[in-house]
């Protein structure tokens, strides 16, 4: 992983419904997995639809990217089910009855650019 990945942006997962509606998570390591609560993922969720280890998110110096591993009841981005899909801005995705949201801001703000 280049390590600026993480360095100039700040990156979190947040639940926009579920059992785990308003919890959120910063992204800090290159691959965060999501899961079922107990399955050893780094997300766990509360929601008996997710399977133990669901889907991987990874974060590269440019991109942002939602892996599924092979789930019993799938990944969603924008109402498709994806193995992979790249996640922008404000991107909502759907593991079992659990609806995300990623988003993604810049760091440091420069004080002059404003």
């Amino acid at each position: 992983m280049d390590p600026s990945a993480l360095r100039n942006r700040t990156i979190t997962i947040s639940v926009i419904t579920g059992p785990l509606n308003g919890h959120a998570y910063q992204l800090t390591k290159a691959s965060t997995s999501i899961g079922r609560t107990g399955g050893g993922a780094d997300i766990e969720i509360d929601d008996q639809q997710v399977s133990a280890l669901h889907c991987v998110v990874g974060v590269t110096h440019d991109t942002v990217r939602l892996c599924d591993l092979n789930s019993a009841n799938g990944t969603y981005v924008d109402g498709e089910r994806v193995q992979d899909a790249e996640l922008g801005h404000l991107t909502e995705f759907c593991l079992g009855s659990t609806w995300l949201v990623v988003t993604i801001v810049p760091s440091h703000f420069n004080e002059n650019s404003i």
